[in-house]
């Protein structure tokens, strides 16, 4: 929550060096406006919603009236906009504050979240290691103290992977849950924004605006009935050290009475080996995408994401449809194997790497995004609402992912919150 006397504090904080990667621009006017009609509702007793009078920061790739829109891009923008997004407008009309564009990976097409035209959103919680991305300065301004919350849009993973690495909680709902139009797309079939918070509860209140809906009542750990599958995770490259702080965490929540089962789920590394045969879905959708309003070899635009189109040569449509027929069969396996239990598992397989790292060659580049995305891009190929929580927010990468069949997005949100119970 802000009040108008924060705000003088607020614009100096970002004019300095060290978060000015975290926005593309600031609505400043229209901040001051909104900060000081929320002052007078809550003075008034006359709360909106619950995210009333709260700061937003909205990624890059979603329309706000009256800036153009650029999706972390050079060569790419709109007009300026006549318009909010759908989910935009929501916001406002709950009382929330949009504060600007956030920064992100230049066309949302990587999970590291550089972006060399807008500068490097800084990891809250150490600014030498990638942010994560693409919803980079999503993260960001949540990490480090701007806002309190933010909406990010996730096609492989592009909320939970910087949410994992800044130590916050993201989602990514069933596709259709929120409105998509104003949205800059990158994979249409994969798509969905998602809602980013500090805490579940900021996440269920964000969701519950962008979904139009009404906020569940917090009915206590006690009254939550839910199972947790943990799937066979060997084969999908985690690293020994977040395997450590998994089983640390299911001991936890079993101590605590969380029902939890060990069942052997393969659609999960079936949909990774399909992968690593065929090649993935998304860089088909997101060169074709792309390029529709691009020139593909256009020298602006980031190298490393410019590599990684490149790289993402055109299937065939027997190839292409292949895919496609897979994923319908493996999404029909898991709802039917899981039903109303949901998943849990680790949301990223390693610890984020060095900024200096990665911008050592492109195939440095490329080989950490692979790890990146490696399992967020599973669930979001399985069109899996999927919560990302930390289980310590001072460590980078110590975070769980909660996953359900789709549409089950209010029963992920309520063992969240019970989860969070336990080990906050």
């Amino acid at each position: 929550m802000v009040d108008i006397g924060d705000l003088a504090g607020l614009w100096e904080r970002l004019g300095g060096e060290e978060l000015r990667g975290i926005f593309i621009g600031l609505n400043r006017e229209q901040v001051e406006e909104l900060v000081a009609a929320a002052d007078v509702r809550r003075g008034a007793g006359q709360s909106l919603s619950s995210i009333d009078g709260q700061l937003v920061a909205i990624k890059g790739n979603i329309a706000l009236q009256g800036r153009a829109t650029t999706a972390g891009s050079a060569v790419y923008c709109t007009q300026v906009e006549a318009e909010n997004a759908a989910v935009v407008q929501r916001v406002i009309e709950a009382g929330g504050i949009p504060i600007g564009p956030a920064n992100m990976t230049e066309f949302a097409f990587s999970g590291i979240g550089l972006n060399p035209h807008y500068g490097n959103a800084p990891n809250g919680l150490d600014a030498a290691l990638i942010p994560g991305g693409s919803s980079s300065g999503s993260a960001a301004a949540i990490s480090n103290g701007i806002c309190d919350l933010a909406i990010g849009s996730d096609t492989s993973g592009s909320t939970r992977v910087p949410a994992a690495f800044q130590g916050i909680c993201g989602y990514r709902a069933t596709m259709g849950r929120y409105p998509m139009e104003g949205v800059v797309p990158l994979g249409a079939s994969l798509d969905v924004l998602g809602p980013m918070a500090r805490t579940v509860d900021g996440i269920c209140a964000l969701d519950a605006v962008m979904a139009g809906k009404t906020l569940p009542e917090n009915k206590g750990v006690e009254e939550r009935a839910f199972r947790l599958v943990v799937p066979v995770l060997e084969g999908l490259g985690i690293s020994a050290e977040i395997m450590e702080m998994f089983e640390h965490c299911v001991d936890t929540l079993v101590a605590a009475g969380i029902h939890i089962v060990r069942r052997d789920l393969r659609p999960i590394l079936k949909s990774h080996l399909l992968f690593a045969e065929h090649g993935t879905l998304v860089s088909v959708e997101a060169r074709d995408q792309i390029s529709q309003f691009v020139d593909l070899g256009d020298t602006k635009i980031d190298p490393q994401i410019k590599a990684r189109l490149e790289h993402a040569m055109p299937m065939t449509p027997k190839k292409l449809a292949y895919l496609r027929r897979q994923r319908a069969v493996l999404q029909s396996e898991v709802e039917a194997q899981l039903k109303d239990d949901l998943l849990l598992m680790p949301t990223v397989p390693d610890l984020p790497p060095l900024i200096s790292e990665v911008e050592e060659s492109i195939e440095a580049f490329q080989q950490a995004n692979a790890q990146a995305l490696r399992l967020t891009m599973i669930t979001a190929f399985l069109n899996m609402p999927s919560l990302t929580l930390p289980v310590d927010p001072s460590k980078p990468s110590h975070s769980i992912s909660i996953c359900g069949a789709a549409v089950h997005d209010e029963q992920v949100l309520a063992a969240g919150r019970a989860v969070e119970h336990v080990l906050r």
